[in-house]
């Protein structure tokens, strides 16, 4: 039965998975009594008498000891054996009837248990039925009782028995030290002593560190006592019957522990299987053998078990199990071993190594094969047969055929892989993962060797044949040695390519063609290493098939004549616009010309490079008539006949002449046939149009003409390569129909691969080159062209292939390209402007304006021209909108019809009221005019209207000469103002007299501030008055410092109590506390060596904010932690605080003194601990009763005389010190003899002879009943215990009631205080605190109520402790009669609070009844509060507030609506405002137009004044006449830039300067790069091309300025003598109609002539009145000029030095600049156009002011029109600039 109990127990949870585990504790000692062993037992050798010193139950104290026998209960002689068995109590009831003892008088004696196995132990206890040992030691042994360690020393006189050993608390678990604790003469009998290996008031960082466990670990324990306990007798007397009561006795010893397993099992089993059966099975019983998991073997687990042995073995440590972890031997063996070497090497991951590896295979892990052998890859490595046998040729391997045993493709390692010779190779036929099929059997030469032999030590010999050349690159026959070469390779050892082939090379062929560009290389042969064919000029590439950089190859269209460009007889040419997307149109050039029949077109051109036969390709639009044009002669006009050496030396002249027929559905006709033309000569080609139709006349009959191309045929193009080749060529060439597509003008983007292909050949056969992209530098975005037909990348609306001019429908060719015409297409004939000026070309003669979409001036309204209506007050208009422009008289608006602002009056014809200055009050210019504007205002008492002032913000007044409302200052003094009031927003404005009219000082401060400027916060208030941000201040009464005065007005900091800190001093400063004293806080004064510490490590010295209680450390106590923890005393510094020991029964308290540990005692009791009756008490402790009155009497006179005795004493030193005569010594001798019987009473005061008797006789008594007393004490001490804690609690409870009492004391009186407060504050807010204060009052009765029913309980229990405790009994009334005060005052304050409540309802509810009044009510179930009657109280004033609240909302609704209705007005008033401004607005528009036109001129001298100021240069200064002179020949001119294409032109000048600058780090970074560094010179060249163009053009500007002046004098004389001539015009006029009257015949010529010059004077007065506003701004352009000159030179001289270093850069990277010099002297010459164009210009006027002659007499009235409308032009810009600036002003 007992095995089946032990092998059928419940399944255990496994607590032991992937975590530490450990068996359950229990005492070692069951079932090993065996194991117990002790030097010393009684009577084991016969029987032993022994005595017991405290035997006082009975007479017998003397008994026997016979150990001979087992101990058997009630048996003799079985109950007197006394083994070291005994001490094992099995069951409870044995505990104290069998013990061990040693034998009589012997000192030294030893206790050891011999375990079988590790254990680990926690603690023991040890219960003696003898005086517990005056001296002892815990011992310890690991080793099985090899040697010894100390666990700890005990002993009564530490000091002077164990001298060495320190006698103080242990501070770490493995100090050994000396204790007094548990070795005291007490108990005589019942003594335990409890040693625990681990103490837990030591704290305990890692449990699992070495040091703990090895304290743990036990195999032996050993307890030696080394000294007894005697009471002295035996140092007197030497009887052997002296020794009979010293002895070592111990009832029951415990040792508590369990197996040791290091974490690796949960359960112990017995260590062999018998002793499952033998020994009966306990549940307490701990065994020896651990149950080991975590692949763990052993007693205690401490290996691994076999084959798990890859981690060295480790005990586990709380979740990590340190598992043993099994060898990985790829199941090739059956043993492992733990290596450490390999555990380091592996990085402390693995260190299994395993042993006698099986199946070829070796390595820790038996992973590899033994040599010889190599690992399969088709067979994991677990296979038995993964290792298989080496395959390798002996005669052709390295050492003795061994292979690679292992497959690694990072190595480059193939398993199986033989190590052939070095002139020995495969077949390769291991199937391999990595390499495929390969066995290197070493059986066969490598090529380029032969003649296989075991004897050459390189294996075969080499071959005299170049193996790259040989067939299948074997070099030759491996067994002849015979070469054999490949197909494109010759020679003896196959070493050299056929002609016209390169690059020797493993290719299956040998060699590869040269294919050399069939027109970019000069032949086909090429070099025989690179392949680089020989390249025409400018051809680059290996095959010579790519022009170079900036060049290009040109297509077979690169020979065209446009139509538009020829000589052209009875033809029109038509300009088209490109279509939206350019991809799209069908011609080139501008346009077309529109052929008729006779129509005759000369092409010149000499510009061919090759002589040799064209085509004349004609292109032309479509005429879808299917007639097309049958009749075209073409002739070919040669300057001289052919030389006679060229390819046209067999020439005809009939050749010359050729016709052509134009079909209708094409775009172009190849002119069959060919010519023969020669390079360089100048030719003439004409194109004569014939009838449309043979022999018929079409008058009517036109075809658009778009250019001739001259293209040599096409089998002229592949002559030069040879006859197969060129018919391959040209085959491939006209299959692709490239000639045709080009011709097409197919974009170069859909040509065919092929055709693009065969661009740059036709080009190189073409030309002989490749040829320079040549990109214009203005137009095109960059000099790179498109390498296959040289297109550039052209700027916007630029064209042509070289970016170099505008399209059509654009004009002004610049840096930003061209600008579109946009010709009004009303008033143009069509959208096509002339390229330079932009100028359109207009429909009618009263049409003008670059875009022919203005009227002329003094009309407006475009087409129509209407006359402008200005009230004569100005001559021109808006051409739009119709405003007048340049009002004059001071006047202004859209008709000129009112005043300026700042004048008034009426201007309008038929009133005419001139303008005239506002009085208000002194008229402008006056220093103290305060109104902008005014008006007229009819006169109640005159017939003139009074003048009325629209005042400023701030004045007042009909002339504004007073100050408004809060504002102030003197308006009527030069200068004066009126200024509003600085308030800072805290005043009313609307409220007068808020400040002082006179200082500006405000008086009337709003939102509680005050000041001059209400900048401050009244007192008792803070925050920013300036933004009206004061609000109360907040302080807390007990930590602000009232006698300071109110907080800072500015932050609100109240003023503090010192160690008081916050914003309102509601803090204590840090290490402080009571606040609530309310003088400021205390300092913590904190321990630091006694408080607890942070997380940081660092001492928490903060601490209770309310009591001041520091947060004590464990071991320490008191306020400040600097005692000994509570109930303890000594000093905490040197850890020798000692448990304070005051009786429980005498002692006030358990705190005995910190210092010195006396007791605080009762009545009564007395002595250190209180366990003795105090001096004038009598009787056995704790029953002392007083000695009485008579002794109280007497010791009180007995104390007074000694104090009398004291002082006389002190005066006798005195007298003895001064002398005194004899007399007194008879006093002194009686008063010595009074002393001696006063202290002979003192010393006999306390016990008289006669107590002594009574006290023998009641000892007796004593003895008989004191058994009995015992019992009943040991049945009453659980309840005096139990009753005293009651007590206890009961005291504290009530403490907590007193403190609430005090808190309700408190809240009361705040209560009271704030009631005022109260009243001011929330209504229903205090209604509510007082509810709560109710309730919170009925709770704290309810809660004394309670208390009292407990007071009653503990009452009860109060007089079961005075029946059995009668010493407490004073201090039990003390304090209930403590309590009951506390109750009274409780009650008392609930009363005080309770009166308070009817003034609270007074304050709220208007009456003090409570608590309902009938009339007013009151709070809580009331129902109401408040009413009509009762007024004074808070909810009734609350109610009024709310009523007077909503008719004012009332009103502010009535307020809103008229708000509205004046917002409604206001609407009406912006909005007639609004169209005012759009009125402005429209004027402003009109003014820009005007200001617009006229400035284009200074627009653009603007812009190349910002080139000047960029790039002049230092030697070349301009003077301030010279730029002066400048503008005013710009001014005049017309520049072709516009003012965006100039400033991007400056743009890029600054970028390629910038670049510039960066050269060195771009060359650095490009280094090598032979492209980017071409195109880095070609942008620096650019760079420099555009300075030198800058500066070219200001030499130009300035010597045009310098003719400016005299072309300006000579146009004004021109313009003087037109007018001169314009009279005498009307002189000659007159006569001339006199002489029409008689020439009738002439009359019709007559009139069309007076029309046409009608038209030209119109024309003229246009120009005139254009030229005079050209001069006006010209002379502001030439003065701006002049400020920017001077800037541009102070900027100069540092633009200068950059440039210079830029160029000395450029020089050092790239010799020669022949490109910028070029492009400088290209602008030099475009500079002297402009000069020319300035001066055909001022012929021009000249010519036009000679005209002026044949004009009539209303030339003359124009004229004076004219002149008029000139000054007021000037009159009217003055004007709109200064509506521009008051309008601009206007806030709607």
């Amino acid at each position: 039965m007992i095995f089946y109990f032990i092998f059928l127990e419940p399944p255990e949870e496994d607590v032991c998975n992937d975590r530490s585990c450990y068996p359950a504790t229990g005492n070692l000692l069951i079932g090993r009594k065996k194991s117990l062993s002790a030097t010393s037992t009684c009577g084991l050798h016969g029987r032993q008498r022994y005595c017991i010193v405290s035997h006082l139950e009975e007479q017998t104290k003397c008994f026997y000891c016979d150990s001979r026998t087992e101990w058997k209960p009630n048996r003799e002689p079985y109950k007197l054996s006394h083994r070291i068995e005994n001490v094992v109590s099995e069951s409870y009831e044995d505990r104290n009837r069998n013990w061990w003892q040693s034998e009589n008088g012997v000192q030294n004696v030893s206790i050891r248990l011999d375990l079988e196995a590790e254990f680990h132990f926690t603690h023991l206890i040890i219960t003696f039925k003898s005086f517990r040992p005056a001296a002892m030691i815990i011992e310890r042994s690991a080793d099985y009782a090899k040697t010894w360690s100390p666990y700890r020393y005990f002993a009564y006189d530490c000091q002077n028995t164990f001298p060495n050993i320190p006698e103080r608390p242990p501070k770490k678990h493995t100090d050994v030290i000396c204790t007094r604790r548990y070795s005291d003469v007490a108990p005589s009998t019942g003594g335990e002593l409890v040693y625990k290996v681990i103490s837990p008031h030591i704290p305990t960082e890692n449990p699992y560190a070495d040091e703990i466990a090895n304290l743990l670990k036990v195999t032996n324990i050993r307890i030696n006592f080394t000294k007894l306990h005697t009471l002295g007798d035996d140092l007197l007397d030497y009887r052997p019957e002296i020794d009979e009561k010293y002895y070592y006795a111990i009832y029951e010893l415990v040792v508590r522990g369990s197996c040791s397993c290091y974490g690796h099992a949960q359960r112990c089993i017995p260590i062999d299987d018998a002793a499952r059966v033998s020994v009966p099975y306990r549940a307490d019983m701990v065994h020896g053998r651990c149950e080991c998991t975590h692949n763990t073997k052993g007693l205690n687990c401490e290996q691994c078990m076999d084959f798990f042995n890859d981690l060295p073995w480790r005990p586990a440590i709380g979740d990590d199990s340190n598992e043993c972890k099994r060898c990985e031997c790829n199941g090739h063996a059956a043993r492992c071993h733990f290596d450490r070497a390999v555990y380091q090497a592996s990085g402390f991951a693995s260190g299994g190594v395993c042993d006698e590896c099986l199946h070829n295979t070796q390595g820790k892990n038996c992973e590899q094969c033994k040599p010889y052998f190599y690992r399969n890859p088709d067979r994991p490595i677990t296979d038995p047969y993964v290792c298989l046998p080496c395959k390798c040729d002996k005669t052709g391997s390295l050492n003795d055929g061994i292979c690679e045993g292992e497959e690694d493709p990072e190595r480059g390692l193939v398993a199986g892989k033989c190590y052939c010779k070095s002139n020995v190779e495969g077949p390769w036929q291991i199937v391999s993962h990595t390499y495929g099929q390969t066995d290197s059997k070493c059986d066969h030469c490598k090529n380029g060797f032969w003649k296989l032999s075991a004897d050459d030590p390189n294996g075969c010999r080499p071959c005299s044949c170049n193996l790259l050349g040989s067939f299948n690159n074997e070099g030759c026959n491996k067994q002849t040695g015979e070469c054999l070469c490949k197909q494109l390779v010759t020679g003896d050892a196959c070493d050299k390519c056929l002609p016209e082939h390169y690059g020797l090379s493993d290719d299956p062929y040998g060699c590869k063609p040269c294919d050399c560009d069939l027109g970019g290389s000069v032949d086909n042969h090429c070099d025989v290493i690179t392949g680089q064919c020989k390249c025409r000029k400018s051809f680059v590439g290996r095959r010579c098939d790519t022009a170079e950089s900036a060049y290009y190859c040109p297509s077979i269209n690169h020979y065209t004549l446009e139509a538009e460009e020829a000589d052209i007889t009875d033809g029109q040419v038509e300009s088209r616009e490109l279509p939206a997307f350019v991809r799209d149109h069908t011609w080139t050039g501008d346009g077309f010309v529109r052929a008729n029949e006779h129509t005759q077109l000369v092409f010149k051109f000499d510009n061919l490079v090759q002589s040799m036969h064209y085509n004349i390709i004609i292109k032309y639009e479509p005429m879808q008539d299917g007639i097309g044009w049958e009749n075209v002669q073409l002739t070919v006009v040669r300057p001289t006949d052919p030389s006679p050496d060229g390819i046209c030396k067999n020439l005809s002249p009939l050749d010359d002449f050729l016709t052509a027929r134009l079909p209708s559905d094409s775009h172009y006709v190849e002119v069959m046939p060919d010519v023969c033309l020669e390079a360089g000569v100048s030719y003439e080609i004409l194109v004569q149009m014939g009838e449309k139709r043979t022999k018929i006349s079409d008058r009517t009959a036109t075809v658009l003409i778009d250019s001739i191309v001259l293209v040599p045929p096409t089998e002229e193009l592949f002559i030069s390569q040879g006859i197969s080749a060129d018919n391959h060529h040209r085959m491939e060439y006209d299959r692709s129909q490239c000639r045709a597509q080009q011709l097409s003008l197919t974009p170069m983007s859909d040509l065919s691969d092929v055709c693009v292909r065969y661009i740059c050949p036709v080009a190189a056969m073409l030309f002989n080159r490749s040829l320079e992209c040549d990109c214009d530098p203005t137009g095109s975005l960059s000099g790179i062209c498109s390498g296959k037909g040289g297109q550039c990348d052209c700027k916007l609306n630029v064209i042509g292939r070289r970016c170099d001019r505008c399209a059509v429908g654009t004009y002004g060719f610049g840096p930003s390209g061209c600008t579109p015409c946009e010709c009004d297409s009303v008033g143009s004939l069509n959208n096509n402007c002339n390229r330079q000026s932009g100028q359109c070309s207009c429909r009618e003669r009263g049409i003008t304006g670059r875009q022919c979409n203005q009227c002329q001036p003094g009309f407006w309204s475009f087409p129509d021209c209407r006359v402008c209506q200005c009230n004569d007050h100005a001559s021109i208009c808006d051409q739009k909108t119709g405003a007048c422009i340049d009002c004059l008289d001071l006047t202004d608006g859209f008709y000129c019809d009112r005043c300026k602002d700042g004048y008034y009056g009426d201007p309008r014809l038929g009133i005419n009221l001139p303008c005239k200055p506002c009085p208000c009050p002194g008229g402008l210019d006056s220093g103290f005019q305060h109104a902008d504007t005014c008006y007229l205002r009819p006169s109640e008492h005159s017939e003139a209207p009074d003048v009325v002032c629209n005042c400023r913000a701030g004045y007042t007044g009909e002339r504004c000469s007073s100050c408004a409302i809060n504002h102030w200052g003197n308006p009527n003094e030069l200068g004066g103002t009126c200024e509003p009031c600085d308030c800072n927003g805290n005043i009313d404005v609307n409220v007068e007299g808020s400040c002082d009219p006179v200082t500006g000082d405000c008086i009337k401060c709003l939102h509680n501030t005050e000041g001059v400027q209400c900048e401050d916060c009244i007192e008792g208030y803070y925050g920013d008055a300036k933004i009206r941000s004061c609000q109360k201040c907040v302080c807390n009464d007990l930590g602000t410092n009232k006698t300071a005065g109110a907080c800072d007005r500015v932050t609100g900091q109240c003023p503090c109590l010192p160690n008081v800190v916050g914003k309102a001093c509601d803090l204590c400063a840090a290490h402080h506390f009571d606040l609530a004293s309310g003088k400021g806080c205390e300092a913590c004064e904190c321990d630091p060596t006694g408080v607890i510490l942070s997380d940081d490590g660092i001492p928490h010295l903060q601490c209770n904010e309310l009591d001041g209680r520091c947060y004590c450390k464990p071991g320490r106590g008191g306020r400040t932690c600097s005692d000994c923890e509570d109930y303890h005393w000594g000093d905490p510094t040197t850890d020798e605080c000692r448990k304070c020991e005051c009786d429980q029964i005498g002692s006030a308290t358990q705190q005995c003194d910190r210092y010195d540990g006396s007791c605080v005692c009762l009545p009564g009791s007395g002595g250190p601990l209180c366990n003795m009756c105090a001096r004038g008490y009598t009787g056995q402790w704790p029953q002392c009763e007083a000695c009485g009155e008579c002794f109280q009497n007497w010791d009180e006179i007995i104390q007074n005389l000694k104090d009398q005795v004291e002082v006389l004493i002190e005066t006798a030193k005195n007298v003895e010190d001064t002398g005194v005569a004899s007399v007194y010594d008879n006093e002194f001798e009686k008063m010595e003899n009074t002393l001696t019987d006063l202290n002979t009473q003192l010393e006999s005061a306390n016990i008289t002879r006669s107590d002594i008797i009574e006290l023998q006789n009641e000892v007796n008594k004593l003895r008989q009943n004191i058994n009995l007393k015992k019992e009943l004490l040991n049945g009453v001490g659980g309840r005096v215990t139990e009753i005293s804690s009651n007590v206890d609690g009961a005291d504290l409870e009530l403490k907590s009631l007193i403190e609430e009492a005090d808190k309700l004391t408190e809240k009361s009186q705040a209560f009271q205080e704030n009631a005022t407060l109260l009243r001011v504050a929330d209504v229903q807010g205090a209604y509510n605190i007082t509810r709560e204060s109710a309730e919170k009052s009925s709770a704290a009765k309810l809660r004394t109520d309670q208390a009292d029913s407990k007071i009653t309980s503990a009452e009860s229990s109060r007089q079961e402790a005075i029946q059995l405790l009668d010493n407490n009994r004073l201090d039990f009334e003390k304090q209930f009669s403590e309590n009951e005060m506390a109750l009274e005052r409780i009650d008392k304050q609930l009363a005080n609070f309770e009166t308070v409540l009817p003034v609270l309802n007074r304050d709220v509810c208007g009456a003090e009844s409570a608590p309902c009044d009938q009339l007013c009510g009151g709070p809580g179930a009331c129902g109401h509060c408040g009413g009509r009657s009762c007024l004074s109280g808070s909810v009734s004033k609350a109610e009024m507030a709310k009523k007077f609240t909503d008719e004012a909302d009332q009103k502010l609704d009535e307020k809103q609506k008229e708000a509205e209705e004046v917002l409604a007005r206001v609407r009406e008033i912006l909005q007639q405002t609004f169209i005012t401004k759009n009125k402005a607005k429209d004027g402003h528009d009109i003014a820009e137009a005007a200001a617009r036109q006229a400035n284009q001129t200074r627009a653009s001298l603007e812009e190349i004044l910002d080139q000047m100021k960029e790039f002049i240069d230092n030697s070349q200064r301009s003077s301030p006449e010279q730029i002066r002179a400048l503008a005013e020949e710009i001014t005049m001119a017309k520049i072709s830039l516009t003012p965006a294409q100039i400033e991007e032109l400056a743009n890029q000048v600054r970028e390629r300067l910038l670049n510039i600058n960066n050269i060195d780090i771009i060359l650095n970074e490009t280094r090598g790069n032979k492209t980017i560094a071409e195109a880095l010179q070609k942008s620096a060249e650019l760079a420099s091309m555009r300075a030198a163009e800058i500066k070219n053009t200001t030499t130009v500007v300035r010597e045009a300025l310098q003719r400016a002046g005299i072309a300006q004098e000579v146009a004004k004389d021109a313009i003087t003598n037109a007018t001169q001539q314009i009279r005498e015009a009307q002189d000659d006029l007159t006569s001339a109609t006199d002489e029409l009257r008689l020439a009738e015949i002439s009359t019709t010529k007559t009139n069309e002539s007076l029309i046409k010059l009608e038209g030209d004077m119109k024309d003229i007065n246009v120009q005139y009145l254009s030229i005079s506003e050209d001069t006006k701004y010209a002379y502001e352009a030439a003065d701006k000029a002049i400020r920017q000159a001077e800037f541009a030179e102070a900027a100069n001289e540092q633009l200068g030095i950059s440039f210079e270093k830029a160029k000395e850069l450029l020089s050092s990277q790239n010799i020669g600049n022949e490109l910028p010099q070029a492009r400088a002297e290209e602008l030099r010459k475009r500079a002297t156009q402009l000069l020319h164009k300035t001066q055909r210009h001022r012929s021009d006027i000249s010519q036009l002011s000679a005209n002026m002659d044949a004009f009539d007499v209303r030339l003359a009235d124009y004229n004076r029109e004219l002149t008029e409308l000139h000054s007021r032009i000037d009159t009217v810009t003055a004007q709109v600039h200064k509506q521009i600036e008051y309008y601009s002003t206007c806030d709607i």
